[in-house]
């Protein structure tokens, strides 16, 4: 890299040799900020950044400017590129994605593209597309460990640091040092912090520089003083004697360090951390806090020895100056990337799959969906604000393609129907762009309408506006088509199908019948069924309590699981007292981890979804997955299931075909060991017979076209 004229050199020159080292250093920033500093004599580099206010700069920017400011000085253009601008891009050779947000499919084509998970370490995990950037680097040995198995590329550490013609200027004198600040804290509700602070005793020496919030305690309140701008903060810190960092909870546990902590060495002030771990990785030994009595003692014994916080504190200076500073940072991104490039022996998947909205973290089934992506040069990417990508993408020079899955947060906020008319103008108008623009939509048919909706008419004008704009229509049963084309006019030329796969391999299941009784504190010879998903008024929960409480009356030995995320109603809280009233129903109203789905369903003889109308359910093959056999409601897809040997239907609308149908398939299937065995290996059996990799690479070979603009021929569902 051709290393040119020192940009602080630059900025001092002339009209600023009476500026100080810290106010030229300022000037720079300011510099960065406002694009002055995009081109220079080596490659240019993008950072994408939430915003690039400096008065209220985020960790991201910190970073971001640090890093850039330094890459400036060795001769890179440099920009930074706020959230607002995101989709405007920009030309560059390397581009690098600060926060977990930023859409790999924005970055320039051919650009170098730069994972950087300086911080957020577990939401970076979480990301699908992980797989599209050329690089990660992360901020410590911890993150790296977590994000290697996750992400398909290289991994490297790059650490924060801090800017030390700013925090530590040799040509500022000394000032005096007294007292203890903490500075930029979040002391919203809920956060650790906030009583650690404010249950300190109020003599000791300590002030806050936030933003006053109506949660805060009084006592919280007389600490504070008006934020400092990060610009700033170097006025604070060389005053102070001591820092009181608090690190996020996902900081604690990956070891990354915030480059205030750095800030604050620089500066000669001793931080104090409520964990030891990142300090530790970066050979840092500086005093921590658990509680705010710990931490009360530590700054009240550290004060009193102020000789020792000297001594102490400039061994630890001088290892920020030495081994923790932007230019160093940049020597070494310089290097890593270098050999990144060298090292690469085949490229990432370059074309995004956008898809609206992301439930993977309640279900699976859109990951499990996306699978087999990268086998035709693709990835997924998540979809914040539905109306917000397709504006954005209407005025980028590649759209791209959109994958809407379910439509009901595109307006579950209309609280009336003025309110639904407009959410549906502004989806339309925004849908129209984009496709006017060549973007292209696929729609993948979950239900024709959402399963609880305040406004049935805007929510059906609605799904017809996306069948009939959408290019391809993905259904996941043949019957899914049929029945949804009672409501909606479809294009049969355009629906395809693809059916939804079993859960196998996806959820651990290892555990023994009866340890997965035991933990439940089930006997071996109860009578068990199950009821398990997101607990909604659609579900029927209601009617399962009074039809299985009858039937129990007949067979004590009968006992019912229920588990779910529930949906925040008065019907689901008199659910719940329901349900913890009744010695013979265990329940969890609560989401169910993945590793504790298997003593659930382990523990049951029979699954039970006594849905009032369903067209397509995850839950039906996730129970299929673990073997149980199941009853269901005669409705949607499960017409097709219900000659299965392991299938009962119920007709949804009458509550005594659902008390009948139990009570039968107790009799028959529960009852009998050898008829139950044959009823769970029928269920495995039909579980393997929709294997998720098949799926993956069914929808992976129907998406290609779209992806790419060709035209192929499709299958179409019969009739």
């Amino acid at each position: 890299m051709t290393t040119g004229t020192s940009l602080s050199e630059a900025v001092g020159g002339h009209d600023g040799e009476h500026l100080s080292t810290v106010d030229r250093r300022r000037a720079a920033y300011r510099q960065l900020i406002d694009g002055e500093l995009a081109t220079g004599d080596g490659e240019r580099v993008l950072f994408f950044v939430h915003s690039v206010d400096l008065r209220h700069a985020t960790p991201d920017l910190v970073a971001a400017a640090g890093l850039g400011l330094a890459l400036s000085d060795r001769g890179y253009g440099v920009r930074l590129v706020p959230r607002h601008r995101w989709h405007l891009g920009g030309s560059a050779e390397i581009w690098i994605a600060t926060t977990p947000d930023a859409d790999p499919s924005q970055a320039p084509v051919d650009a170098w593209r730069v994972a950087w998970a300086h911080s957020e370490t577990e939401a970076w995990a979480e990301l699908d597309h992980l797989m599209a950037f050329d690089q990660m680097l992360v901020g410590s040995e911890v993150a790296r460990s977590i994000l290697v198995p996750t992400a398909a590329r290289r991994v490297d550490v790059l650490r924060n640091a801090a800017d030390v013609e700013l925090f530590a200027p040799r040509d500022e004198p000394a000032p005096p040092r007294d007292g203890v600040v903490s500075l930029g804290v979040n002391v919203e509700r809920g956060r650790a912090i906030q009583p650690l602070i404010n249950d300190l005793r109020l003599t000791v020496p300590l002030t806050v520089y936030a933003e006053p919030l109506r949660s805060m305690r009084s006592g919280l309140l007389g600490r504070l003083e008006e934020p400092i701008p990060w610009l700033r903060a170097p006025e604070v810190l060389t005053r102070s004697e001591l820092t009181v960092i608090e690190l996020p909870g996902t900081a604690m546990g990956d070891a990354t360090l915030s480059p205030h902590f750095f800030e604050s060495l620089a500066c000669g002030s001793l931080p104090v951390v409520n964990s030891r771990l990142g300090a530790t990785e970066c050979g840092l030994d500086v005093p921590t806090y658990r509680s705010s009595d710990e931490l009360g003692q530590r700054i009240t014994s550290l004060l009193a020895d102020p000789e020792t916080i000297r001594a102490r504190v400039e061994e630890l200076r001088e290892r920020v100056l030495l081994d923790h500073t932007w230019d160093l940072r940049a020597a070494e991104f310089e290097e890593t990337v270098a050999t990144a490039r060298s090292d690469q022996t085949s490229a990432p998947p370059h074309r995004a799959l956008h898809y609206f909205p992301d439930y993977n973290r309640a279900n699976p089934y859109q990951g499990m969906l996306f699978a087999g992506l990268t086998a035709v040069d693709a990835y997924p990417v998540a979809v914040t604000d539905v109306i917000e990508h397709l504006e954005n993408r209407s005025v980028a020079s590649v759209p791209g393609t959109l994958n809407i899955h379910w439509t009901t947060p595109i307006m579950q906020y209309a609280t009336g129907p003025f309110r639904a008319a407009i959410e549906l103008d502004r989806f339309s108008a925004a849908l129209h762009k984009f496709r006017t623009a060549g973007g292209r939509l696929v729609w993948t048919l979950h239900n024709v309408l959402p399963h609880e909706t305040r406004h049935v008419w805007a929510e059906t004008q609605l799904a017809q506006l996306i069948a009939d704009r959408a290019d391809a229509i993905h259904a996941l049963s043949e019957i899914t088509a049929r029945q949804a084309s009672e409501v909606l006019r479809l294009d049969p030329r355009r629906v395809v199908v693809i059916e939804h796969s079993s859960y196998l391999g996806r959820y651990p299941h290892w555990i023994s019948r009866d340890a997965a009784r035991k933990q439940l504190g089930l006997g071996p010879d109860d009578k068990v069924l199950v009821a398990l998903g997101g607990i909604r008024p659609y579900k029927g929960l209601g009617r399962l309590l009074d039809v299985f409480h009858e039937l129990a009356e007949d067979d004590p030995s009968l006992r019912l699981l229920v588990a779910g995320k529930p949906a925040q109603t008065q019907e689901t809280a008199g659910l719940q007292r329901r349900c913890e009233q009744s010695s013979r129903v265990i329940s969890e109203f609560s989401y169910v981890p993945d590793d504790q789905l298997q003593v659930w369903f382990g523990a049951a003889d029979l699954a039970v979804l006594p849905y009032s109308r369903i067209l397509n359910s995850g839950v039906f093959w996730l129970a299929q997955s673990f073997g149980l056999p199941i009853v269901g409601p005669r409705t949607g897809a499960l017409l097709d299931l219900a000659d299965e040997p392991h299938v009962r239907l119920f007709n949804p609308r009458d509550d005594r075909s659902l008390k009948q149908t139990l009570r039968s398939t107790i009799v028959d299937l529960v009852n009998d060991p050898d008829r139950l065995a044959a009823a769970r290996e029928a269920s495995l059996r039909a579980a393997r017979a929709r294997p998720p990799h098949r799926m993956a690479e069914d929808f992976a070979e129907f998406i290609e076209p779209l992806l790419t603009g060709q035209d192929r021929s499709r299958r179409r569902v019969a009739g």
